[in-house]
């Protein structure tokens, strides 16, 4: 076992504030080129060729064109682009990558590493409705992984990022905030510090859909040749039907630093914090007083579009059709109480009108 371990440190690092700063890394990159007969095991979309923008757009990051034709070979160049990271292993699937090979690389990565943080990266078919990572004799889940992790004391208080490439990835960012709030980790870097439990994730689409190959290695992250960093980009559409997700569970999100006492609310969840996107203040037009409420909108991507091309043309009619009524009223303006508690509970500030120009 090694030893003399460095642990993250905690900084600003591009505007982003209070959040567990890995500083050197480790990767363990592991392909899955899985084409087993299961209805299961949902391969990557396959991509055309590069454009020439993309092509040049690597180049400027620094990924040579002889490194263009497959997501594994871009990775590498992207690592070795990276002054603070290095690829300890690749794991190539060549039809005999098991769940327990992987398992036992991640295990001994974790039990041997001297750096602060080590990174998880899988490119390859993903189980349907899960994003569970393929081999030829089962699936490796977000939660297999993160108990190798909860039980290694040498790794804990250390960084795990896991980067997933496959179908249904998205699944595996709401898979985590299920399992913080599992392990009452709160929203907020201060809870993740104090369990000692520092994880990111990022996955190559959403929940639902299906990526295509060359796209997250492409389009979804990047390398900045200034400072020689890779970063993510865990909110961006790179095709229709592909949009990147991602969550940074070691981010301080409430308004004190890090060595300071955390002031969100006691017992908020990663469930409440997620919906904070979904609430909208919606107004009526009355010739007296007006009714509003703060609505809930329901988890779905095609719903969710429906409200706001309505509520854009002013043609919402019943809005608890779209979602959960959570506060209701009448007058230009909802009470300081009403707004004090969609703020508490679920992290956001409605004290003003959203336009409807904004809606989108």
């Amino acid at each position: 076992m090694a030893t003399g371990a460095s642990s993250p440190t905690w900084g600003t690092r591009n505007g982003i504030l209070n959040y567990a700063e890995s500083g050197n890394r480790e990767a363990l990159l592991i392909t899955s080129n899985l084409t087993m007969q299961d209805n299961d095991v949902i391969p990557r979309r396959l991509q055309e060729e590069l454009t020439d923008e993309d092509r040049q757009k690597l180049e400027y990051q620094g990924i040579p064109r002889d490194c263009h034709h497959d997501d594994l070979s871009i990775m590498k160049a992207r690592f070795s682009q990276d002054k603070e990271k290095s690829i300890a292993e690749v794991l190539r699937n060549e039809g005999s990558l098991t769940c327990e090979l992987v398992n036992k690389k991640i295990t001994q990565l974790l039990n041997n590493t001297e750096t602060s943080g080590v990174i998880l990266h899988y490119i390859g078919p993903g189980k349907k409705g899960t994003g569970d990572w393929c081999f030829s004799d089962g699936f490796i889940s977000f939660r297999d992984i993160m108990q190798l992790y909860l039980q290694n004391a040498y790794f804990k208080g250390r960084v795990l990022t896991i980067s997933t490439d496959c179908s249904y990835s998205g699944c595996w960012v709401k898979e985590a905030m299920t399992f913080m709030d599992d392990q009452g980790v709160g929203p907020c870097g201060h809870a993740a510090k104090e369990k000692g439990i520092l994880v990111k994730v990022y996955a190559s689409c959403l929940a639902n859909e299906i990526p295509a190959e060359l796209a997250f290695s492409t389009h979804g992250i990047q390398n900045d040749k200034n400072i020689g960093f890779i970063f993510y980009s865990p909110h961006k559409k790179i095709y229709d039907g592909q949009h990147t997700s991602g969550l940074d569970f070691t981010v301080v999100r409430c308004k004190s630093k890090i060595d300071q006492p955390c002031t969100m609310t006691p017992g908020s969840t990663w469930h409440r914090w997620s919906t904070a996107g979904r609430i909208m203040r919606v107004t009526g037009e009355e010739d007296e007083d007006q009714p509003w409420c703060y609505l809930l909108l329901v988890d779905d991507e095609e719903t969710i579009r429906e409200f706001h091309d309505k509520f854009k043309n002013g043609q919402l009619g019943n809005v608890g059709n779209y979602g959960e009524i959570l506060k209701s009223g009448w007058g230009e303006e909802s009470p300081e109480k009403t707004q004090e508690w969609i703020e508490e509970h679920y992290h956001v500030n409605y004290n003003y009108r959203v336009p409807s120009e904004a809606a989108d």
